[in-house]
């Protein structure tokens, strides 16, 4: 064995470390050598003349206002040194800035954050390094002018932000050096930010240079701006540190749905974790049902365990230190037993913080991170939430020392996620997206096609004389009896309401084969139909169009089998009709409605009725949602599902919208006045906002107004839209536009989108709604319910409000409030009503 491998071996250092610190003694011969010749007796370009003592005490000071940015595994620092750093360049000789800039820094770098002798060495060779090449760089463009001529205001720009950019390529090769090469768009993204920031921080040091060249008594002044700054880069570095927390918790829980075995699942998840917690050490403990513990450790190094036998009492005490009322803590030196003790020194873990994987009967393990890397040298509140977080969400999936159950949880929601985007549920059948899809894909080459539409005659007057319960029993066993008047290739869908759709492709004669299919429908119903305990007689009236009619256009042959319906129904309903190109009499009354809508919107004829949304827990009346109603002179109260489609059709649901936002503004400001009680916290109001809305450049403009002009506090008002809206909706920032007034963002029918997930990561949403299908099945068996539990527990870890949708009766309420699931809304806590002149607080 040679000499310089027994040496490596007594320093315990690798090869790595060796060449780190070969690295840093270069940067330091190079630092003393730029500073003998660049620049030692340099002289100041302004008074007044400031001593080494105070460039240093400026520089600490700037040194303790800072932020902190991670790239991979090492950390970036934006502070306001860029002052102190100006102030150095024109005011101090050039030995004083150079002695002063380093004499501050290892104050603040050694003596209070304690950074490792090599990364101190580094930071102050690198400091050294860029002063001085800020310094050659001044004198080169200014000479000798004073620091109120131009001349010496670029070459302060110019040397900042190169001084800066050396700054990062540094850096950049110790990254190298230490990790492995970094990639070109970190470093891309890293010199971006560094040359923003020295931007501002230079354009405010010279303008301060400027104010104290001509009067020192301004500085005090100078604080406000320079402080000012500084909290604004806290507020962006803070914001996203919590954005890449919820990507961590979502890239995390995507890690154990994919991963088939659980060894794989634990070994992707701690190196995710040593990224997301910057640690050097990342290791899950499991407790096996035979008592035999199991460990799987990345770090420190390139040290990597899996699934191997841990040591019994190691794991019994670190599972210790966690229970169900403290189930994430901090640990720090000393550690618990002399054993403990000893097992944490070989592994030369300084600071660690633990969580436990609970499982439903027992504590399945523990997860722990330590030795934290970078400038912050512990872990601090945030890190221990989410490593909760992420604990919580692990134990899911390794409660059984498997992941298999897990995997096919997530993968059963997510496909029952993708089939609610697509169909109806309450029929099952194809909604009207998936149908509409169907016909254009027939039509794309060349194919031929016959499309019914059919409408259910008079189910109104059954809906209202038997009630909705009945309504919808009735429309699962129409939709169950058509379903054996067709192929199994042709499509049913339901479009909405009591209409629905048939197309049957493929066909040599689409008017022939449409026939015979619209008559064994009507014939089907000659019977009556059982709609839950009631039979029902029903008739239907079905329009017929050809796809040779309609020149390949799938829109227009719905469209002209709508017409076709319509006609039928003028006819006496209960019969089939075929488009003919003059039933352009039918499109006419179609226009004659719309123009009716249109009057009674103009007219403000629409009435907005109120649905209570209530605190689970206790009962009470906490917010109320808006649902507009057409008062027809004729047709009497027509419900949002009869006309709502037509405004959106014709472009009439922006002004709809906008007078239901604003009346629903006002009834809350009605509300807030007739309250007796000043403690009681004013109610919500939650307003829909349809796609035309979203999309309306005004929208953000008609909210402020609509606020404004109720005097509302802009957090009352929250913000409803589907996820089946935002498939087609504008762009996100258009939320975070209305976010930014301080209205609320709630994501309603939650569950029936598809990729529901990624919304929660991309839009700033305060509140889930339940869908009402979910709410359906609660106490129909565990499986339902886990679907409503595992919601419920998302948006706690994420922070959401939750409103379980379509509460009707008794049993969901207790199931809800044994889940502890926040708010609900329903026909059994309360119905749409016109509204009150003080709203009851309370429902039980």
């Amino acid at each position: 064995m040679d000499e310089s491998t027994t040496l490596l071996r007594r320093l315990h250092l690798s090869p790595r470390e060796l060449l780190v610190w070969a690295y840093v003694l270069t940067l330091t011969v190079a630092a003393v050598l730029a500073w003998a010749l660049v620049t030692h007796n340099a002289v100041p370009h302004g008074e007044p003349h400031l001593p080494w003592w105070a460039v240093a005490l400026g520089f600490a000071a700037a040194e303790l206002c800072v932020v902190h940015v991670r790239f991979r595994r090492s950390a970036h620092s934006f502070s306001l040194a860029d002052l102190p750093f100006v102030f150095g360049l024109v005011f101090a000789t050039g030995d004083d800035f150079i002695l002063g800039a380093i004499v501050g820094h290892a104050i603040v770098l050694g003596l209070i954050r304690r950074l490792e002798i090599v990364k101190l060495l580094f930071n102050l060779a690198q400091l050294a390094l860029a002063a001085t090449l800020a310094a050659g760089i001044l004198n080169a463009i200014a000479g000798n002018a004073s620091a109120m001529e131009p001349a010496t205001w670029i070459g302060l720009y110019v040397a900042t932000l190169a001084s800066g950019g050396l700054t990062i390529v540094l850096l950049g090769v110790a990254m190298a050096f230490a990790e492995g090469r970094p990639s070109s768009s970190m470093l891309a993204q890293m010199f971006a930010t560094d040359a923003l920031v020295t931007l501002i921080n230079a354009s405010i040091a010279i303008a301060a240079a400027l104010v104290v060249a001509t009067d020192p008594r301004a500085v005090p002044v100078l604080l406000i701006p320079a402080l000012t700054v500084f909290a604004v880069y806290r507020a962006y570095i803070s914001e996203r540190q919590r954005h890449e927390r919820l990507e961590f918790l979502y890239d995390a829980n995507r890690t154990l749905s994919r991963s088939p075995e659980v060894a794989e699942a634990l070994e992707a998840l701690l190196a995710r974790s040593l990224e997301a917690f910057n640690a050097d050490v990342a290791e899950v403990m499991l407790h096996t049902a035979d008592g035999d513990p199991l460990r799987t450790t990345h770090g420190p190094g390139d040290l990597r365990t899996s699934m191997e036998p841990a040591d019994r009492a190691i794991a019994e005490e670190l599972a210790g230190f966690v229970d169900a009322d403290h189930p994430v803590v901090s640990l720090t030196p000393p550690f618990g037993s002399p054993h403990l003790r000893a097992h944490m020194q070989a592994r030369g873990i300084r600071h660690a913080m633990i969580a436990m994987l609970p499982g439903e009967e027992r504590v399945i393990g523990t997860i722990l991170l330590a030795n934290r890397v970078g400038l912050e040298r512990s872990f601090g509140a945030d890190d221990l939430r989410l490593l909760e977080a992420l604990a919580n969400n692990a134990a899911v999936a390794l409660q059984y020392d498997r992941l298999e159950q897990a995997v096919n949880k997530l993968q059963s929601l997510q496909d029952q996620l993708h089939h609610q985007a697509y169909h109806d549920p309450l029929t099952d059948l194809p909604n009207r997206t998936l149908f509409m899809e169907r016909v254009r894909t027939e039509l794309a080459d060349d194919g031929s096609a016959a499309v019914l539409f059919v409408d259910v005659d008079d189910f109104k007057t059954i809906n209202d004389s038997l009630g909705h319960h009945v309504g919808d029993a009735l429309l699962v066993s129409v939709a169950e009896r058509m379903r054996g008047c067709v192929r199994p290739e042709d499509t049913i869908a339901r479009l909405g309401g009591d209409e629905f759709a048939v197309m049957i492709p493929g066909v040599g004669d689409p008017l022939v084969d449409g026939r015979a299919v619209a008559r064994r429908i009507l014939k089907a119903f000659e019977l009556p139909v059982e709609a839950g305990t009631e039979l029902v007689s029903v008739h239907l009236s079905v329009g017929l169009a050809s796809s040779h009619q309609s020149g390949g256009d799938g829109d227009e042959l719905i469209r002209n089998a709508d017409v076709a319906m319509y006609q039928a129904k003028a006819k006496g309903k209960a019969r089939f009709e075929l488009f003919e190109p003059q039933m352009a009499a039918a499109i006419l009354r179609r226009h004659d409605l719309k123009e009716e809508l249109a009057k009674a919107i103009e007219r403000e004829q629409m009435i907005v009725q109120y649905q209570p949304i209530v605190a689970l827990d206790s009962g009470r009346i906490v917010a109320a949602e808006a649902l507009v109603r057409w008062e027809h002179p004729s047709r009497g109260l027509i419900p949002p599902g009869d006309f709502v489609p037509l405004a959106e059709e014709t472009g009439l649901i922006v002004p709809l919208g906008r007078f239901v936002l604003r009346e629903a503004c006002q009834q809350a400001r009605r509300w807030q006045d007739a309250e007796t009680d000043a403690n009681v916290e004013p109610l919500r109001m939650h307003v829909n906002l349809s796609v035309a809305e979203l999309r309306d450049p005004d929208l953000v403009k008609n909210v402020l107004a609509s606020v404004n002009e109720a005097g509302i506090d802009p957090q009352q008002l929250v913000i409803e839209i589907t996820e089946s809206q935002l498939l087609a909706a504008a762009s996100v920032e258009r939320f975070h536009e209305l976010r930014a007034l301080g209205v609320k963002i709630a994501l309603d029918d939650f569950g029936t989108g598809y990729s529901s997930l990624s919304y929660l990561h991309s839009l700033p949403l305060d509140t889930l709604k339940i869908a009402k299908p979910f709410i359906d099945g609660l106490t129909c068996g565990r499986r339902e319910s886990s679907f409503v539990g595992m919601i419920v527990d998302l948006a706690r870890t994420l922070e959401l409000e939750v409103i379980s949708e379509g509460i009707e009766t008794a049993a969901q309420l207790a199931a809800l409030r044994e889940m502890n699931a926040g708010l609900g809304q329903g026909f059994f806590l309360g119905r749409p009503s016109a509204a009150a002149p003080r709203l009851a607080r309370t429902t039980y």
